[in-house]
């Protein structure tokens, strides 16, 4: 059988942290691999960048790190908008017991790693696997688009300033950014230069019937249930329709095939040491400075033209 190299990038860590990158909805992609890390006897945290009013929720801050919030069922309404709630009303029933998905405010990289930091410690994580919905994150910021930037960016730099831990950063959803003028070619061409640096671990996909993709249909149906009245995610609903087997052109934008429920696996601090302008974003303290920041430095860099895949 043919083999990631994610088990050997990960070593013999024994409590992963499984985080979100960027959005409430991201953490829904760490279902599949927590099912799989949990049958393997590791413990399982999960954690999110989250685009929820945290501080309106009944959901306990950290005093020392008010950016951070332990969010638990108690948590899910109907009436705001919160997928880690849910997510985590879900994990009681599904596993029994309480769960918590651990959320971080919006804020900037500099109170981000703050808060990283402190629950690593606390947890005493051993791991860190970086989960984006899409694949925007895994880019080096000169391509056509970078999608929506600014949460993923944030993640991804404040996750590798966290030391002594292995980081990988997992991508799934490809396709399912066609409304952010994503160019496919240009992720691909950026996986052969990952590759070329020995950061590229490796993929695998989602195949129904299998325990941990059926979890996760199970999971992502049982947010979304809970979230009718609110924003559900574009990237999830494309996944979860291709897995069920859904293909080509539904809707303006949406392009549906197998492609999307692939995960793709990269070493994270050689995705964050190659990124054109990702240092630029480190001392940032607020998630509007990010933006701007971004905005600056692509207004004055050399953005590539759009590609295409000749399939």
């Amino acid at each position: 059988m043919l083999e990631t190299r994610l088990d050997r990038y990960l070593g013999h860590a024994r409590r992963v942290l499984l985080a979100g990158c960027g959005g409430g909805y991201d953490v829904l992609g760490a279902i599949p691999l927590a099912h799989q890390l949990r049958a393997r006897g590791v413990a399982v945290e999960l954690a999110s960048f989250s685009f929820s009013y945290l501080n309106a929720l009944e959901a306990p801050r950290d005093e020392q790190h008010p950016n951070l919030y332990a969010v638990g069922a108690g948590a899910a309404t109907e009436h705001a908008y919160c997928p880690e709630a849910w997510l985590a009303r879900w994990l009681d029933e599904e596993l029994g017991g309480e769960h918590v998905v651990w959320s971080f405010e919006k804020t900037g990289v500099r109170p981000l790693e703050r808060a990283y930091r402190a629950l690593v410690e606390r947890l005493a994580i051993d791991a860190i696997i970086l989960v984006d919905g899409g694949v925007d994150a895994v880019l080096r910021g000169d391509e056509t688009s970078l999608g929506t930037p600014a949460e993923d960016l944030t993640s991804l730099a404040a996750v590798t300033g966290v030391p002594d831990v292995p980081i990988v950063l997992a991508c799934v959803g490809l396709s399912a950014e066609l409304r952010d003028g994503i160019a496919h070619a240009q992720f691909f061409e950026r996986i052969a230069e990952l590759t070329r640096l020995d950061a590229y671990l490796g993929a695998s996909a989602m195949v129904p019937g299998t325990a941990a993709s059926d979890a996760y249909v199970r999971g992502v149906q049982y947010v979304f249930a809970g979230q009718m009245h609110q924003k559900r995610s574009h990237v999830h609903s494309v996944v979860t329709r291709s897995l069920s087997g859904e293909f080509g052109p539904k809707a303006p934008h949406v392009w549906l095939s197998p492609l999307a429920s692939m995960y793709w696996y990269f070493d994270a601090r050689m995705v964050a040491g190659t990124h054109v302008f990702l240092d630029d974003l480190r001392g940032t303290e607020g998630i509007w400075d990010v933006a701007q920041r971004i905005a600056a430095v692509r207004a004055r860099m050399d953005i590539r033209g759009h590609s295409a895949i000749p399939l």
